[in-house]
């Protein structure tokens, strides 16, 4: 391709800064579907300053995909966007208290603006290939059948993680993960 030229198609994964290119890599391998929620979920991270894509961030990403079979199963369970955010802030406050330290309130903590890509933390990596594991026992009709998106799979996979600020922050909002976990699962009707 000449060097004015520009690509055939803009991929949204694909960045044009070369740094950054090397950290996208995995994002290709994951299903188109999820593409948008990996985007969200990053710019999650983002805003927050976190130099690490996590869990929560992923589930703060799911949280707002308006209309996802995974976005209206956390919103039954009360645990909409703004119910996630309030959930791990008192997950943070709890966490804290129990190492000895006194929580700054919310409006003195600010983060400074993150220009790099945050990189995959570890509860990211387990709940994606824990996504992929569920998903994968789903191939064949029954698959077909039971109608499950990636984005259902991907909650299901957050949700099986058993440690972490998500478990906590889910416990600490009273939703038990169990019965949300059955209602994902659930095929569609």
């Amino acid at each position: 391709m000449p060097e004015n030229s520009t690509p055939e198609h803009d991929d949204p994964i694909e960045p044009q800064d070369p740094v950054e290119r090397d950290e996208t890599r995995d994002d290709r391998r994951l299903s188109r579907s999820l593409r948008a929620t990996v985007i969200r979920a990053v710019e999650e991270a983002r805003r927050r300053g976190a130099s690490l894509v996590e869990a929560e961030h992923l589930l703060l990403a799911l949280a707002a995909a308006k209309g996802s079979s995974a976005q209206r199963a956390l919103a039954a369970s009360g645990l909409d966007h703004a119910g996630i955010e309030a959930a791990l802030r008192a997950e943070r406050d709890a966490s804290l208290r129990a190492a000895g330290v006194e929580p700054v309130p919310e409006e003195r903590l600010t983060a400074a603006p993150r220009i790099a890509r945050p990189r995959w933390g570890a509860s990211a990596r387990d709940a994606l290939v824990r996504a992929h594991n569920i998903a994968g026992r789903g191939h064949g009709r029954d698959r077909d059948r039971d109608g499950r998106t990636a984005e259902a799979d991907l909650l299901a996979g957050i949700l099986t993680i058993e440690l972490g600020t998500v478990p906590r922050a889910i416990a600490i909002a009273g939703i038990d993960r169990a019965t949300l976990l059955a209602a994902v699962l659930r095929p569609a009707a």
